[in-house]
């Protein structure tokens, strides 16, 4: 029977029939289910506006500038992608904006464009806007003395001297833009000594304040924290530290600057060994440790008072700088007189300007400042009896000026007489002698008494006053013998010459640039206190 209906013509006629609609049918129903994905493909993409996204600078030398400011500092990012996508990252904290400073080199404004970082199924459409403004500025350091203070109170019946930087530290360096460290007023470490009963050491941390009382707390200080030590005691005195000096500068070496870390140290002792104490605290310093220009830092140790416990620091840091120098003369200096009698006139008469000049030795830099005004030049005539000398000067100097060759300073010659009243005799028409005189001439006087025309012998019930003679001219005040040949030389010296006066080695000092003051030639030059 089914080979019959296979064998049958119509019978496949109709199979071929209903296959070929079957297959037309399956190519239409494939072709619609393409267009329904790609429809549906279509539409799952989309596009978004971030708004918000923080612009981010990168690329600049943090160490030499700082970012002032930018413009703007958030931007709108469009952006397309599957809505998925587009969902899964719908915040502004995954999208970057950023710029590159990385070609900045100098302070300033710039305009750049700006940089989108994107998820990366998500595709950058556009941004708004698309550049920024950059406002550089650059970094400056100024140096600042750091300032310590305390905070509490010691234990009842203790006393607390001064905080000490114990590490040498002097100054430290703050960095800031310059618009900003123009508004910096201190440097400040806070030490707390709340219930001490002894000396407390510390590290400290180093703050920045503004003028107005503020924290500056993007300033970088170097360095940032320092030692201190804050003397705790019954009794404590704090004086001032002075320098002086032992030892030599090589030959061709000037002290140019010396500075302390400290300038004042604390004393612990008993109130009487206290009150004893001197008014500051001196440490000497071995210039002759230097042997080359430059600075050099020397320890010191600071000898305890006698009588006293300890002190506090017991060394200090001292920075010394030497250097090359210089020489100059500075001339008309005046000549002062040091132990001047009142009953005596001092005249100077060699140089006959009274003034000196000298070659000093220096820096460029103080030679330059130095003026006659800041020596000073005397000559000591203290106990010296009328006559003429030749005496050597003493001089006085800055710091960092020394005499090149203190054998060369010069002597001045004085001569020394005494005073004679210079008082204008009256008229004796206008002079009442009601008395006697004691003329050896008979004559008419103008009032009750007898005179003559001889000499006239006056009053000597006032031994201060003198009448000079017609004879014996008077010498003018101020005036020496040799400017007065008509003297009989009794404002000379016993012998009618000159004397030299020997040195005075009761001042003997050398100064801290390894000169001696004293030379064999009788000059003597005195420097200030800190040097000797």
């Amino acid at each position: 029977m089914m080979d019959k209906w296979i064998n049958n013509n119509t019978v496949a006629k109709v199979l071929a029939l209903v296959v070929s609609i079957l297959l037309w049918v399956m190519v239409h129903l494939d072709g619609g289910a393409a267009s329904i994905r790609t429809t549906s493909v279509s539409s799952a993409m989309g596009t978004n506006v971030i708004d918000n996204v923080q612009v981010q600078a990168y690329g600049f030398d943090e160490d030499k500038y700082v970012l002032k400011s930018l413009d703007p500092t958030r931007v709108s990012i469009q952006v397309r992608g599957q809505q998925s996508d587009l969902t899964s990252y719908f915040s502004s904290e995954s999208y970057k904006v950023k710029v590159d400073l990385s070609q900045v080199t100098q302070a300033g404004t710039v305009t750049l464009p700006l940089i989108p970082e994107l998820p990366a199924s998500v595709q950058y459409v556009s941004m708004s806007p698309s550049t920024v403004k950059v406002t550089i500025e650059e970094k400056t350091s100024n140096a600042f003395e750091p300032e310590i203070v305390t905070q509490g109170e010691p234990a009842t019946g203790n006393q607390a001297g001064n905080p000490v930087i114990t590490d040498g530290t002097d100054k430290v360096t703050v960095t800031l833009p310059q618009s900003r460290l123009e508004d910096v007023q201190k440097v400040q470490g806070v030490v707390n000594i709340e219930g001490a009963t002894d000396t407390v050491s510390k590290t400290v941390s180093l703050v920045v304040y503004a003028k107005d009382g503020s924290v500056i707390k993007d300033a970088v200080v170097s360095p940032a924290s320092v030692k201190v030590e804050v003397p705790i005691g019954t009794s404590v005195k704090t004086l001032p530290l002075n320098l002086s000096y032992t030892g030599e500068l090589p030959k061709s070496l000037i002290l140019a600057n010396t500075e302390a870390s400290v300038n004042e140290v604390t004393v612990y002792g008993s109130e009487k060994s206290l009150a004893a104490l001197g008014d500051s605290i001196t440490a000497t310093v071995d210039l002759g440790s230097i042997k080359e220009a430059g600075t050099t830092n020397l320890t010191v140790k600071l000898d305890i008072p006698e009588g006293a416990d300890r002190i506090a620091p017991s060394t200090v840091q001292v920075k010394i700088t030497a250097e090359a120098f210089s020489q100059k003369d500075i001339a008309n200096i005046p000549v002062i007189f040091k132990g001047a009698s009142e009953n005596y006139t001092n005249v100077i008469t060699d140089p006959a300007n009274q003034q000196v000049t000298l070659n000093v030795k220096g820096t460029p830099e103080a030679l330059e400042a130095l003026k006659p005004a800041d020596i000073e030049v005397s000559a000591n005539i203290s106990g010296r009896k009328p006559g003429t000398y030749k005496i050597p000067v003493q001089v006085i100097l800055p710091d960092t000026i020394a005499l090149s060759d203190p054998a060369s300073a010069p002597t001045v010659t004085v001569t020394i007489s005494e005073k004679t009243d210079t008082t204008t005799p009256k008229d004796p028409a206008d002079t009442d002698n009601s008395g006697t005189d004691t003329t050896d001439g008979t004559g008419s006087g103008t009032d009750s008494g007898t005179g003559t025309s001889g000499t006239t012998t006056p009053d000597t019930s006032n031994p201060e006053t003198t009448i000079p003679s017609e004879e014996t001219p008077t010498i003018p005040e101020g005036t020496t013998p040799e400017q007065n040949p008509e003297s009989n030389g009794s404002a000379g010296a016993e012998n009618g010459g000159t004397t030299t006066i020997p040195p005075d080695n009761s001042n003997n000092n050398s100064n801290s640039n390894g000169t001696t003051s004293e030379a064999a030639t009788n000059t003597k030059a005195v420097f200030p206190s800190t040097y000797r």
